[in-house]
């Protein structure tokens, strides 16, 4: 979700009405403008901006980290050490994305205070992380706290991962393995390939095989936008996967199929897992319980809902669904999602049909839907006819 907190905090905010949509949304006016000022060469204006932005957003939102991390880069750039690593402080406590702080090592914005004490001892908390497991079926367990949700099945003949997490996690998350049995990591499942996703796959994909899509191989060949001025290398050859996916396969590993199908809708690259007898699915970032279904990297709304939809359809009635992010869920809540995605569409397409702006459209379809879904879907549809 790293790529995609760039993009969530354009484009998402929380449940509610629209009156509740606006006040929940009030960070954004700020956060734009301090990155007017960024662009401006006003460094004082974007550190007081981002501070400003950072003390209204939602503290559950999803972009919150992001916010938070700009924060904290304008104050350092500012010169204000204390404020820099204040506001590392709270991305790392708050827990929603702690593992960004890492980013801060190689950003630019930061070399004044990387040999500060208060900054060096916040970055080392990264290498001392404990992390959380918690059995889902078979034997595949999620692991939590290394910045996704990550599934291993730990069997015999070694250990299958499900996503890698952020890179500095992977110390920590070789010790969550061990836990659970360990052994060696013989295949890797990248659901997509933003770097909360697969940001170990550089140390891990030489003792590995790598399966992803076509797309995501394409990316990891290039660098990773994290921000302006912080961008990561593109991935090693080891790193790149070995097992490209552009239609859906089974691969067997420890006694167990394992369905493997492109949904590509949040990214240029995304795939969809389901362990067969486990029963137990991680749909990546193309479902998250809080959020509509579908991001920019969809060209066909109605695709990828029918092609999720009969995904899902082949899962028995009990399956445990893993999203990208947040908790646990069953088939019942996707599908309702879909349900609601679908009317969602529809809706904003007549809206669109009609005239109507934006603002209009929300407030029309307050009573039906989530704030966030009629405007997300305004945006999207608007890109498509274009």
């Amino acid at each position: 979700m790293a790529g995609s907190l760039l993009f969530l905090g354009a484009c998402f905010i929380s449940l509610g009405s629209f009156a509740e949509a606006q006040d929940v949304d009030s960070w954004r006016i700020p956060f734009a403008s301090g990155e007017e000022a960024r662009r401006l060469g006003d460094i004082t204006g974007y550190a007081l901006k981002m501070s400003a932005a950072a003390e209204l957003i939602p503290q559950s939102h999803p972009s919150r980290p992001l916010v938070q991390y700009h924060a904290a880069r304008a104050a350092a750039l500012d010169g204000r050490q204390s404020d820099a690593v204040n506001w590392l402080r709270a991305v790392w406590d708050e827990g929603l994305q702690s593992l960004m702080i890492s980013f801060a090592q190689e950003d630019h914005a930061f070399a004044n205070i990387t040999g500060a004490e208060s900054f060096r001892s916040l970055i080392g908390l990264v290498g001392e992380m404990e992390l959380t497991t918690r059995w889902l079926g078979g034997d595949v367990h999620l692991i939590n706290g290394v910045g996704s949700n990550v599934l291993v099945k730990v069997s015999t003949g070694g250990v299958l991962m499900v996503d890698t997490g952020y890179g500095p996690a992977l110390p920590a998350l070789r010790c969550a393995i061990n836990e659970l049995g360990g052994g060696p990591i013989r295949a890797i499942i990248i659901t997509h390939p933003h770097e909360d996703h697969m940001g170990s796959a550089a140390d891990l994909g030489g003792e590995a095989d790598l399966y992803a899509h076509i797309g995501t191989a394409d990316a990891m060949m290039e660098p990773y936008f994290f921000m302006e001025g912080l961008s990561i290398p593109p991935k090693p050859a080891s790193a790149i996967p070995d097992m490209p996916i552009d239609e859906g396969v089974s691969i067997e590993f420890g006694g167990e199929t394992i369905r493997i199908l492109p949904t590509v809708a949040h990214s240029s690259g995304d795939i969809s897992v389901y362990f067969t007898e486990s029963r137990v699915a991680h749909l990546g970032d193309t479902f998250l319980p809080s959020n509509p279904m579908m991001y920019p990297g969809t060209v066909d709304p109605d695709a990828f809902l029918e092609r999720l939809e009969k995904f899902l359809d082949g899962m028995h009635p009990e399956t445990v669904v893993v999203p990208g992010h947040e908790g646990v869920t069953g088939l019942k809540a996707v599908r309702e999602q879909i349900r609601v995605t679908r009317e969602a569409i529809a809706f904003v397409s007549d809206a669109i049909s009609s005239g109507m702006s934006i603002e209009e459209t929300a407030r029309a379809g307050q009573d039906r839907f989530p704030f966030q879904w009629t405007t997300f879907f305004y945006q999207v549809l608007m890109q498509l006819e274009l």
